[in-house]
């Protein structure tokens, strides 16, 4: 785990959400923004879902958003996230908005590099990846891998925490 000491602007979003939001600079302005950096097929990735899964119905109402960035295509991601293809991975769909790397064009088995952009752009190593912005759009935090607790409650427990402390410092 990797805080910022002084927060810096965190680099630019492009895309569109499943949901069809642009994803640009009014997209975190005045939220609290978590982007998990994850692919189908990561196991450690698959387990932080429904985790974020609870973590986006503890915020309801609040200034909290969580968005899954993935280095596949909208239609890749769309047809995965069903409860058919999601429980094949021992998970659950994403009920947090999703954004697609890579375009519909490049829809086809393995990555080309421009599905990656994102990912590059804020400097991701290793999956799962949380980086944290805050609300006037300064990066906060990055979280390399799941944090493996003894059980979810746990690990739910740690990200409130976290998060509340974040939108203490507002």
């Amino acid at each position: 785990m990797t805080s910022t000491a002084q927060p810096f602007r965190a680099p630019a979003l492009e895309g569109k959400t499943l949901s069809g939001i642009p994803a640009d600079s009014a997209f975190v302005k005045g939220k609290l923004t978590i982007l998990s950096f994850f692919y189908i097929g990561c196991m450690p990735c698959m387990k932080e879902i429904p985790v974020l899964n609870r973590l986006k119905d503890h915020f309801v109402g609040r200034p909290v958003q969580i968005v899954a960035v993935a280095p596949h295509s909208a239609r890749q991601l769309s047809a995965w996230n069903t409860l058919d293809q999601t429980a094949a991975y021992r998970t659950e769909p994403i009920r947090y908005e999703v954004l697609p790397e890579c375009p519909d064009s490049l829809d086809r088995p393995g990555f080309s590099p421009i599905c990656y952009s994102l990912s590059r752009r804020f400097g991701v190593n290793a999956y799962p990846t949380s980086v944290f912005i805050g609300p006037q759009g300064d990066l906060l935090m990055n979280v390399e891998g799941f944090p493996l607790r003894e059980n979810q409650d746990e690990t739910l427990k740690e990200l409130v925490k976290m998060v509340e402390e974040f939108l203490g410092k507002r």
